[in-house]
């Protein structure tokens, strides 16, 4: 069960951008496989334990600065897609349909977390339900940050007035994750 050395990095650098007074306690507040992780060189390219390098830090994330854990796990994915999909990815998501860019998020989603699986199930010109039959591990604030990526993804599409909602949950004994999305 892991997870891609740039997720990572992403919530380190959710945690100096969006807390930067408190980034220090953060990293001092972190169990120390976590904390180690977090002190030393991040390599993008490097895979991490997924609870180390995911779930432990954005647990503290909630901790420290929400009331909600799974709107800390949900922004700090958002955070995660507004950084990997910028540059030169930006105009190119910018001008794509949300079906395309939801269909290339599998691949994405696969070169970010071992092992997973996502599949979109049903799509129109304003709706889709997207379908998550493997995950690294079964945690909800992993299905919330990867509800948060593909809103961020979305919105930088060009979607406006997007609804995400969880409707099924493989951390709710279900066989996958439902996500079904609306957009005006």
């Amino acid at each position: 069960m892991l997870v891609k050395g740039s997720v990572v990095k992403s919530i380190s650098r959710f945690v100096k951008e969006k807390h930067s007074q408190q980034y220090a306690s953060w990293l001092d507040r972190l169990p120390a496989e976590a904390k180690s992780i977090f002190t030393g060189a991040i390599l993008a390219t490097e895979w991490y334990p997924v609870e180390s390098g995911v779930i432990v830090p954005t647990e503290l994330i909630a901790d420290m600065f929400f009331s909600d854990s799974h709107a800390a796990a949900w922004k700090s994915g958002r955070f995660s897609a507004k950084i990997a999909l910028s540059g030169i990815y930006k105009v190119f998501v910018f001008v794509s349909t949300p079906a395309f860019i939801m269909s290339r998020s599998r691949k994405i989603l696969s070169s970010f977390y071992q092992p997973t699986n996502l599949e979109i199930v049903d799509s129109n010109s304003k709706s889709m339900t997207v379908h998550i039959t493997e995950l690294p591990c079964k945690n909800v604030l992993i299905e919330h940050r990867i509800g948060g990526w593909m809103e961020q993804a979305l919105e930088i599409c060009g979607c406006k007035g997007l609804n995400i909602t969880i409707t099924k949950s493989m951390v709710n004994c279900s066989d996958l994750t439902e996500y079904e999305i609306a957009w005006k």
